[in-house]
């Protein structure tokens, strides 16, 4: 029997799932409906937009990067997290991107993206992100709620917990999963991620990120 979370003000958790292939959409509708979240459905940008800006109780919107009418590039869901950046919404972006595709992840998290999530998505990673996203998504709002300034002054703070303290941890999960794969090749995982290596050598140090040291060394 599915145990429904409901927020603190009464309402159900809200998820939008903004994806245009079918059977994609309607598995993850089942799985997030089996984590206990309530869901909605957009196909395409235009609609996604809509009914997130036409309903204050999506709280996450799980967001496919390749939309019609150009489902083949990333343009369309970049788009859309600028709107909701501009927008200022509350909700917290979750993307999904493919494993061949991480300068396009990467533009998404520098847009606003609050995590990403790999297709074909793995149901434990997506019930982490939406618990995680339901949490910070909770935090932005008291921060406004509790705020007796205007309503620009409480966007700037938002604004500012967003882009430093949720955007580290998916560059930062981004950036392992790449150097793991590349067995901590920098110049190959730079390549991948389309920057210099002094570039990635920042990040390194900036997420503490060291190497595994080899057993005996």
């Amino acid at each position: 029997k599915t145990i429904v979370q409901i927020h603190k003000s009464g309402f159900c958790m809200r998820v939008l799932i903004v994806e245009d292939q079918p059977e994609l959409r309607q598995l993850l509708r089942r799985q997030v409906e089996a984590l206990g979240f309530s869901a909605d459905e957009a196909t395409n940008r235009q609609d996604g937009l809509a009914m997130l800006f036409g309903d204050s109780e999506i709280a996450v919107v799980i967001l496919d990067l390749g939309l019609p009418p150009k489902a083949d590039d990333y343009e369309e869901g970049l788009i859309f997290l600028k709107a909701v950046q501009e927008k200022n919404s509350l909700a917290k972006i979750i993307v999904l991107t493919g494993q061949s595709s991480p300068v396009v992840t990467m533009r998404a998290i520098e847009q606003g993206a609050f995590d990403y999530l790999e297709k074909p998505v793995d149901r434990q990673a997506l019930h982490y992100a939406l618990q995680r996203a339901m949490l910070f998504r909770d935090t932005h709002a008291s921060l406004r709620e509790d705020a007796r300034v205007s309503v620009h002054i409480v966007a700037d703070a938002a604004t500012e917990l967003n882009t430093k303290a949720l955007r580290d941890e998916p560059m930062k999960k981004l950036i392992m999963s790449l150097l793991e794969k590349n067995n901590f090749n920098i110049s190959a995982t730079a390549r991948e991620l389309n920057m210099s290596r002094e570039h990635l050598y920042y990040y390194l140090k900036k997420y503490k990120i060291q190497r595994p040291k080899k057993d005996g060394v």
